[in-house]
C-alpha cells in the first residue's frame, strides 16, 4: 500500500472522537503496516469534552492499552513504558504537553480539521460555515508548543456546498484520512521537516460569541443558512442550533434548505409556505426552509 514504511511503527493514537472514529483509525494504520499499542482519551476540560471517551474505552481492543486521564503532567511517564514511535493525535481536547511531544522516537503529529494555517483552533468547521467557505479539509502537522501551528506534513480538501453540514461533510471527510496519512508517514519515514505555515494566511477558529446564536429574519437567506449549518459543527460543549422565533414561537432551528425563490412580498421572519417537509420562511432576500426545529427550551 501507498505510503507504508520499511519498518513497522509503534503508534499511540490520541483522541476522544469516539468509537467508531478511533477504531477506523486503527484500520487504517494497520493497513498501513503500523500497529496501535495504545490509546490516550479524556473527558476533557469542563464544557470541553465530548463525552465520548467511554466509547472509545468501550470499542478498542482487548490487546491495545487505554489510558483514560485528564492529568496531562503524568501523560509522558504513563506512555514511555510504550515506546513509542509516533504519537498520533486527532480530535483530542486538551493542549499535548512538550514532554508527550518529544517522547516518541520519530514524531508527534496532529490530524487537524480544517485546511491550516486557516483556521486554527478549536472551532474551524463552524467558522468555515459562518464564512461560507466552498472548501474544506484535513491537514497533518507536526505537534508543536503553538495551537495547530507546527510545520505541515500533507493535506487534502474536499468542496463545500449549500447543501453541505454536519451530515454530509464527514462522508466526504473520511475518504481524506488514509490518504493524508499516508503522504504524512512517508515524509517522516525519510525525515523530512515539513512546509512552515505561512502566518500571513493564519486565522483563528474562535468558540462563537453567544449573541451569534440569535437569528435575525432581516438577514439573506444564506446567511441564515450558514448560521444554522455553524452552531450544528460539533464543537465541544456547544448547545446546537441558532434560535429564531416563528409564528410566535422561538425555536432552536437544526437544519434549514435554501430556497430558490427570492420574494419579497412580505415581512421577513413570515411563514410563506409549510409542507410534509417543514416551513418556509422569509428572510430579507431569499427564503430558507426549516427542516428540523425544537422548542428553544428543550
Amino acid at each position: 500500500m501507498a505510503g507504508t514504511t520499511v519498518e513497522p511503527w509503534r503508534i499511540v493514537v490520541m483522541s476522544d472522537a469516539g468509537g467508531q472514529i478511533v477504531g477506523g483509525l486503527q484500520q487504517i494504520l494497520a493497513g498501513m503496516g503500523h500497529k496501535v499499542v495504545g490509546i490516550v482519551t479524556s473527558p476533557g476540560p469542563p464544557n470541553r469534552g465530548l463525552g465520548r471517551h467511554l466509547e472509545v474505552v468501550a470499542a478498542a481492543p482487548a490487546n491495545i492499552d487505554v489510558i483514560v486521564s485528564n492529568h496531562r503532567k503524568y501523560w509522558a511517564a504513563m506512555l514511555a513504558p510504550l515506546k513509542p514511535d509516533i504519537i498520533l493525535s486527532m480530535i483530542f481536547p486538551w493542549v499535548i504537553p512538550d514532554d508527550v511531544i518529544g517522547l516518541p522516537r520519530r514524531a508527534a503529529v496532529n490530524v487537524h480539521g480544517s485546511l491550516l494555517p486557516r483556521g486554527r483552533g478549536p472551532n474551524p468547521l463552524g467558522w468555515a460555515f459562518r464564512n461560507g467557505d466552498r472548501e474544506f479539509g484535513l491537514t497533518v502537522h507536526y505537534l508543536d508548543a503553538g495551537l495547530d501551528t507546527g510545520p505541515m506534513l500533507a493535506q487534502a480538501g474536499t468542496q463545500l456546498g449549500d447543501e453541505d453540514d454536519l451530515e454530509t461533510l464527514f462522508p466526504k471527510l473520511a475518504p481524506l484520512l488514509p490518504v493524508v496519512l499516508a503522504r504524512a508517514f512517508e515524509r517522516i519515514a525519510v525525515g523530512d521537516p515539513g512546509d512552515a505555515q505561512d502566518e500571513s494566511l493564519a486565522t483563528y477558529a474562535s468558540v462563537f460569541e453567544e449573541d451569534y446564536r440569535a437569528i435575525d429574519w432581516s438577514r439573506s437567506a444564506r446567511e441564515v443558512h450558514n448560521q444554522v449549518r455553524a452552531w450544528m459543527s460539533g464543537l465541544r460543549g456547544m448547545i446546537p442550533g441558532a434560535v429564531g422565533t416563528i409564528d410566535g414561537s422561538s425555536l432552536r432551528i437544526l437544519k434549514t434548505r435554501l430556497m430558490t425563490e427570492v420574494g419579497r412580498d412580505v415581512a421577513p421572519g413570515t411563514v410563506v409556505w409549510r409542507d410534509h417537509e417543514g416551513v418556509t420562511v422569509q428572510c430579507g432576500s431569499g427564503r430558507v426552509k426549516v427542516l428540523r426545529s425544537e422548542p428553544a427550551g428543550s
